[in-house]
């Protein structure tokens, strides 16, 4: 097993923690291999020493000029000395065809770069510094801890945490588990008028148009956005499956369903 710490003064972890810290958007493992695998490439490049000369490379050297300059070397005749230089050439081209043809071995295997993760998620867990670890939208990032939000909260004056309201976490359901959904498709399950609602989950960046459908009229498709992801801390859409009564509110027979005919509702996206 490939020791990811052996060769290298800062750890796996810390480096894959940098990374995610660092970076704009979730970091997936790939991006670390990648990254982690050119840094030391570059490295090994910068510090490795140049191949010893051997006495071939010398000797192709002197009758490639003496050659080039219509001399013989020493009391070899012109023609033995293209003979050995010719010769010297071809064995040098084989054997640097020979370390094309060679894989590069793997410095840092995927795996490896996941379990670094986890170390870092069980470190901070046990430090109970107030931040952690997540996997989410296909990568990972650093987030407060729940435990701590009304601390943060208070220092970037948001004041109390934003609480969806049944309207709108039914629509979200429905985009979620149906997209691509259209607003029509929407307001059919939940029978009543939705764009109020659609239109304020748009503008908090949980659900987005993603489409036209073929339908008469082709209206707009929507979708959920990668900051959806991150706000219900999902690694994918896959992970809907687990979210205990979500499948309840998209069905077409659900309980929410009002009347068969689409009714006004009022746009309030919270509750107060």
């Amino acid at each position: 097993m490939w020791n990811p710490d052996a060769d290298r003064d800062v750890p796996l972890r810390a480096i894959a923690g940098a990374l995610v810290l660092g970076a704009d958007h979730p970091v997936t493992a790939a991006e670390v291999h990648q990254v982690v695998e050119t840094v030391e490439t570059l490295r090994r490049a910068q510090s490795a020493d140049a191949p010893d000369v051997t006495d071939a490379e010398l000797e192709a050297a002197q009758a490639e000029a003496d050659v080039a300059a219509g001399r013989t070397v020493g009391a070899i005749p012109k023609a033995e000395a293209e003979a050995a230089a010719t010769a010297a050439r071809a064995e040098i081209e084989k054997r640097e065809e020979g370390a094309k043809e060679t894989p590069p071995a793997k410095i840092c295997p995927p795996s490896e770069v996941r379990a670094a993760m986890d170390e870092v998620r069980r470190a901070l867990e046990a430090a109970g510094l107030g931040f952690e670890l997540v996997e989410t939208n296909g990568g990972f990032r650093f987030r407060t801890s729940a435990d701590c939000g009304p601390w943060v909260r208070q220092m970037l004056g948001k004041g109390r945490a934003t609480v969806l309201s049944r309207p709108a976490v039914e629509t979200l359901a429905i985009v979620a588990w149906r997209q691509p959904v259209s607003r029509s498709q929407i307001e059919n399950i939940r029978g009543v008028n939705a764009g109020h609602v659609i239109k304020a989950l748009m503008e908090m960046q949980l659900v987005r148009i993603i489409g036209r459908s073929d339908q008469p009229g082709r209206p707009f498709l929507f979708g959920t956005t990668p900051e959806f992801l991150a706000h219900f801390g999902l690694k994918s859409l896959d992970d809907l499956a687990s979210v205990s009564g979500a499948e309840e509110l998209v069905r077409d027979d659900a309980p929410s369903k009002k009347k068969p005919a689409a009714q006004p509702e009022q746009p309030s996206l919270f509750v107060k």
